[in-house]
């Protein structure tokens, strides 16, 4: 077969072979690494294939395998720990995700706060939910019907309350 026949072979099958190992790995260096080493292996037995008749399938074929190959082989050497991406050194873990300690920690002051509330007098629980909404004194002390430095006071005799109910969740009391 001349040069200038399997120039044009290439040429030819270069695009859909790489666009169909694309599409078998999802990753397009690794498909383009796929499709050179498949055309170097069939080049190097143009003597021994009928490259213009059979070239075309044998490529495909040949992509098919090396795909399947370079997968199988990536996955023996992922593990719970590691990612295969990293060498074997494990991600560190998304800090946006809490912990199930912390998690069922947070579950549990939400709770004792939802009681601690509960107990306060209604006009100090709306003072301190309000604060905690965003509202300034004078919002909060319109939508109680207090004066501002009432609505100051409400809001500090409420969170003492509540700190003494969650004196259980301090580090150091």
């Amino acid at each position: 077969m001349s040069r200038a026949a399997v120039e044009a072979w290439v040429l030819a099958t270069l695009p859909r072979a790489v666009a169909f190992a694309r599409s078998l790995l999802r990753d397009p260096a690794a498909a383009e690494d796929v499709a050179h080493d498949c055309y170097c292996r069939i080049l190097a037995k143009a003597d021994v294939y009928d490259i213009p008749a059979d070239g075309t399938k044998i490529l495909f074929r040949a992509i098919t395998n090396a795909c399947i190959d370079r997968t199988g082989r990536d996955r023996k050497h992922q593990t719970l720990d590691a990612d295969s991406e990293t060498d074997g050194v494990p991600e560190p873990a998304d800090e946006r995700v809490p912990s199930p300690d912390a998690a069922a920690t947070r579950r549990e002051l939400e709770a004792a706060l939802d009681v601690g509330l509960a107990q306060l007098p209604p006009a100090q629980r709306a003072a301190v939910e309000l604060k905690a909404l965003g509202y300034s004194l004078q919002e909060i002390a319109d939508a109680v019907g207090v004066t501002a430095n009432h609505a100051g006071v409400l809001i500090h005799r409420g969170r003492a309350a509540l700190a003494k109910h969650l004196t259980r969740f301090q580090d150091d009391p």
